[in-house]
C-alpha cells in the first residue's frame, strides 16, 4: 500500500496537499483491506454472497496501487508540461525509503519476536522480510502475509523512475501529447493482464502477486495524472473532468463492477488457484472499482460537495495519515488477539474482531506515527532534489520574471 506523502515534502507532498481527499481514500482501503482479513480469520469466507463479498474487500489494495500511481507519477508528468527537469530520482527513492521501511521494520520485528507461532524465525525469515524479498520465496511469517502487497508497491517504486521518464520521452519531445502516454499506459495494462493469464497457471507460486500482474492498476493511476495535468481544452480531459464532478456516479459504477466481481465467475473465495479466465476478469474489475473511486477525487473540483469536504476533513485526514501504520499493524495485532486469548482461527464475531482489529491497529499506528514517522521527517532532505536553474524554466522566461519565481516555487519544496 503507499503511504501518505504529507511527511515527506517534495513534489509528492505537493500532491497530497492539492488533491486533499486522497487520504480519505487512503483510510478507507485500509478499512476494506482490515475487514477482508477479519473475515478470513473468523471463517467469514463462505461461497455464499456474503463470503464473495468480504473476500473480494481485497479491493482495497487495487485502490492502494491507483493512488501510488497517481500520486508518484504526477510530479513527473507535471514538469514535462511545464517543460523543465523531472524531479531528482534519488532524491525520490529516498524519501519513499524513509516513509516506507522505518515502521515496516518495526512491524517486521513487532510479529517475529512477539507471536507465538513465529518463535524461532532463523536468520534467512529476518532478512527475506527486512529486505522485502519474502514475495518471491515463498516464505511468510505469520501476520506478516498482507506484506506481499508492500514488496510488489516497493518493485514498483522502484521501477518508476524509469517507467514514467520512458513516457515522458515518448509523448514530450518537443510538445507535450498526451494520447501517446495514454495509448502506451494502456498497451502496459494490457500486457499486465498477459502476466495475469499466465501467473494464474502456476499453482502453489506467488508469481500472480508480483508487479507485472499488477502493473495496469498503478498505470490506471498514472492515467489520471496524465489527465490532470493536460490542457482543460482537451477533449479527453473535458469528458473525464465532467464524469469527476459527480463524486456518487463515479462511485455507484464502482459499486456495481464490486457487485460484479463478487461471484464465482472470478475465482473461488478460499486461497484456492483461480483459472486464467477467472484471474483476468478479476484483476479488470478490481482495476476499475479502485479507478472509479479515486477518479472524482482527482478530477473534479476538490472543494465541491458534502463527501470531498468530509474526505478532506481533518478527522478522516487523520485516519489517512495512519494508515499506512494500519495497514502494517492490524495483521500482527489480529493473529497475536488469537494467540494471546486461545481462540481457534476461523471462529469469532466478524463484527467484533473487526472493530478490535482496527482499533488495535489504528492505536499502534498513532503511536508509530507520533514516535518514529513523524520525527523521522527531518531526515528527508538528507538526498537533496536537483536545484532549480534557468534550464528548466518554461522557455522565454528570465530569473527576475514571475514565471521563474513560481517554476522555482514548484520545484522547491513547501
Amino acid at each position: 500500500m503507499t503511504a501518505s506523502a504529507a511527511l515527506e515534502g517534495g513534489p509528492e507532498a505537493r500532491v497530497e496537499r492539492a488533491f486533499p481527499c486522497l487520504d480519505g481514500m487512503r483510510a478507507i482501503a485500509a478499512g476494506a483491506v482490515v475487514l477482508t482479513h477479519a473475515g478470513f480469520w473468523t471463517g467469514g469466507y463462505t461461497p455464499d454472497l456474503t463470503g464473495h463479498l468480504l473476500n473480494r474487500l481485497g479491493v482495497g489494495v487495487a485502490i492502494f496501487f491507483v493512488l501510488s500511481g497517481f500520486l508518484l507519477s504526477r510530479p513527473v508528468f507535471l514538469a514535462a508540461v511545464e517543460r523543465r527537469r523531472a524531479p531528482g530520482a534519488a532524491a525520490y527513492l529516498w524519501r519513499r525509503a524513509l516513509r516506507i521501511l522505518p515502521a515496516y521494520w518495526l512491524a517486521v520485528a513487532a510479529a517475529l519476536l512477539l507471536l507465538p507461532t513465529n518463535r524461532g524465525a532463523d536468520a534467512r525469515t529476518w532478512v527475506e522480510h527486512l529486505t522485502l524479498v519474502q514475495l518471491y520465496t515463498g516464505r511468510f511469517g505469520d501476520g506478516l502475509n498482507h506484506t506481499w502487497s508492500l514488496c510488489t508497491e516497493v518493485a514498483f517504486y522502484a521501477c518508476l523512475p524509469l517507467l514514467a521518464g520512458g513516457l515522458v520521452r515518448l509523448a514530450a519531445r518537443d510538445r507535450w501529447r498526451p494520447a501517446r502516454v495514454l495509448a502506451a499506459l494502456a498497451a502496459l495494462t494490457a500486457l499486465s493482464l498477459l502476466a495475469v493469464a499466465w501467473s494464474s497457471v502456476l499453482v502453489g507460486g506467488t508469481a500472480e502477486l508480483w508487479l507485472p500482474a499488477h502493473l495496469g492498476w498503478f498505470a490506471a493511476g498514472m492515467a489520471l495524472a496524465v489527465l490532470s495535468v493536460s490542457p482543460a481544452d482537451w477533449r479527453p480531459v473535458q469528458v473525464a473532468t465532467a464524469l469527476g464532478a459527480d463524486v456518487w456516479t463515479c462511485w455507484a459504477g464502482a459499486g456495481v463492477l464490486f457487485l460484479v466481481a463478487a461471484n464465482p465467475l472470478t475465482g473461488p473465495v478460499l486461497v484456492l488457484p483461480s483459472t486464467p479466465a477467472e484471474a483476468v476478469l478479476r484483476n479488470v474489475l478490481f482495476l476499475g472499482v479502485g479507478t472509479l473511486l479515486v477518479w472524482p477525487l482527482v478530477l473534479g473540483d476538490q472543494g465541491a460537495g458534502r463527501t470531498r469536504r468530509l474526505l478532506a476533513g481533518r478527522p478522516v485526514t487523520y485516519l489517512g495519515e495512519i494508515s499506512y501504520g494500519v495497514f502494517l499493524f492490524h495483521l500482527p495485532v489480529l493473529a497475536g488477539a488469537y494467540a494471546l486469548f486461545g481462540w481457534q482461527q476461523f471462529t469469532g464475531s466478524l463484527v467484533l474482531v473487526f472493530l478490535a482489529t482496527w482499533l488495535g491497529g489504528a492505536l499502534v499506528a498513532a503511536v508509530v506515527y507520533q514516535l518514529v514517522e513523524r520525527p523521522l521527517r527531518r531526515w528527508r532532505f538528507l538526498v537533496p532534489d536537483r536545484p532549480v536553474t534557468d534550464r528548466d524554466l518554461p522557455s522565454g522566461s528570465t530569473g527576475s520574471s514571475a514565471a521563474t519565481t513560481a517554476a522555482r516555487a514548484t520545484a522547491a519544496d513547501a
